[in-house]
């Protein structure tokens, strides 16, 4: 989800910056941000880069921020955890205390003070805990993959503090992109496999989604979770979803002194976990 979520801030910027010429206005570097603080864990990552220039390559690990002081604080819970560079991951920063775990329902600020003086702020609240209460798929079950079948069902408790709920289907298989689906327009020579599913947009009060079989798009093993996402992300994926093909210059950040995201969210208890087969 963290790679999904750079994913979309770049290509949110490139968009943008595409709806203009290269020579229709002047370059004005600006910090990016990407991260998602989860309850229950210590952070694991958070992204900061520099935008580039619309007319040149973009390569995350060139413009990433490598020196900066990243400081994750409570402002409702005694909390303050410095967060260490990854020089094997340039421009991801993340916490070496086990100790320092997010909580839910709690509020955190981001801090950050890049190598030239510039500071960057955030605020984000973690949804409350919550659980799935239903699944058509039965845990640890052995299913066939079967796309004429009617769709799986599954519904959760209410979270609360949150903006959306993001249902989220992916393979445990470590060579999982090497597994083809069995569509038609797939060819031994050719499989078209999905790495990642996912169905945003959901209603804030809705607890529930039927996800058709081709979101389980894989023969082997399967995760079904369900996320609890604050407001911040998902009026970022909101925005973005709506402006494909269209205006994206005024999306709306919720960083102060740089752009991106700096999100929470929260896993339901009771994942499911099948496994596929032809």
């Amino acid at each position: 989800m963290k790679n999904i979520l750079l994913i979309l801030i770049i290509t949110a910027l490139t968009a943008a910056g595409c709806e203009e010429s290269a020579s229709s206005f002047s370059y004005e570097r600006q910090i990016v941000v990407t991260g998602l603080i989860e309850a229950g864990r210590t952070v694991d990552t958070l992204k900061l880069v520099y935008t580039g220039e619309v007319d040149k390559p973009f390569s995350p690990s060139a413009y990433a921020i490598t020196n900066a002081v990243v400081r994750i604080v409570g402002t409702d819970v005694a909390f303050s955890d410095s967060l260490v560079h990854d020089p094997a991951n340039p421009g991801r920063y993340y916490s070496t205390d086990p100790s320092k775990v997010i909580l839910p329902t709690k509020s955190y600020r981001l801090e950050v003070q890049t190598p030239d003086g510039k500071t960057v702020s955030a605020f984000t609240t973690v949804p409350d805990t919550f659980s799935m209460v239903y699944s058509s798929l039965k845990d640890k079950d052995t299913v066939r993959y079967d796309i004429k079948n009617d769709v799986n069902i599954f519904a959760w408790s209410p979270s609360r503090l949150h903006g959306t709920y993001l249902p989220t289907v992916w393979s445990t298989d470590v060579d999982a992109a090497l597994i083809p689906k069995s569509f038609r327009r797939d060819t031994i020579d050719t499989p078209k496999p999905d790495k990642l599913g996912y169905r945003v947009g959901l209603p804030k009060e809705q607890t529930y989604t039927e996800l058709p079989w081709i979101f389980l798009s894989y023969f082997g093993t399967t995760k079904i979770d369900v996320y609890a996402v604050d407001e911040n992300y998902a009026s970022f994926l909101n925005q973005f979803v709506a402006g494909q093909g269209g205006e994206l210059r005024e999306i709306r950040y919720n960083i102060q002194g740089g752009i991106g995201v700096f999100g929470a969210r929260t896993k339901a208890a009771g994942g499911i976990t099948v496994y596929l087969k032809p």
